[in-house]
């Protein structure tokens, strides 16, 4: 097979291989990083509710965005910190790339006529 200039990144797993463990180091940081982002969106939830309440009525959707956005890293946080890393399968580079000349062949095709 032939090794291409740009191959991705070592999360991109071969096919059925298993995610590399999250560092204990790489742990402390990303509990770090919620223990600034989460009351960081708690606090941002409640400002925009006050001003919601002096009548902007955008803030209203900053209101909930917020907290929304805690939730997540809440959750990504559990996720990572768990070791349940997703999979992703590293890509099949030669059919991708057969994928793309036959595209590229048919609309100069198109082009043509």
């Amino acid at each position: 097979m032939k090794e291409f200039e740009n191959d991705p990144p070592d999360w991109i797993h071969e096919e059925g291989g298993e995610p590399k463990p999250i560092s204990d180091k790489s742990k402390r940081w990303i509990t770090v990083a919620m223990v600034v982002a989460v009351p960081f969106c708690m606090w941002a939830g409640w400002f925009e509710w006050g001003r919601a309440h002096q009548g902007n009525w955008r803030a209203w959707v900053y209101t909930f965005e917020w907290p929304f956005f805690g939730a997540i890293a809440i959750y990504i946080w559990r996720r990572l910190t768990k070791g349940d890393l997703p999979k992703i399968p590293r890509p099949n580079f030669e059919q991708l790339a057969q994928e793309f000349e036959t595209k590229r062949q048919r609309k100069n095709d198109l082009e043509k006529e």
